[in-house]
């Protein structure tokens, strides 16, 4: 399986959830505002995004992410959800569709988007 445009295009509405596992460990979720998958690059625009720090969810300003897509594997992990793994930066992401698991943002600590 590989990510494709159509493939993510499905999750906008949904939630996107990214980890970091190498050196500095991270844990970021938001909604899905737009996704697309270019040249290679998945890029992400969320409609808000929260960083989770000593068990608290926090808003985050930047709402864009992308990442290239080289070196990295993809599988279907059930419940409609897709589990991507960047290995060259031990970065690993989430999809979660539109009717799936989400954070509530009211549990988003400085979230001031009306959502």
């Amino acid at each position: 399986m590989e990510l494709t445009n159509k493939a993510v295009k499905k999750y906008e509405g949904g939630q996107l959830e990214i980890q970091g596992d190498g050196t500095e460990d991270y844990i970021y979720r938001g909604e899905i505002e737009a996704a697309e998958v270019k040249d290679n690059t998945l890029n992400v625009r969320f409609r808000w995004l929260a960083k989770l720090e000593n068990g608290t969810w926090h808003a985050q300003n930047d709402l864009d992410y992308s990442v290239s897509l080289g070196i990295t594997s993809v599988g279907d992990i059930g419940g409609d959800r897709i589990h991507y793994n960047v290995s060259y930066i031990w970065e690993s992401g989430t999809f979660f569709p539109p009717d799936g698991s989400k954070l509530d943002p009211n549990e988003v600590v400085g979230l001031s988007v009306q959502v």
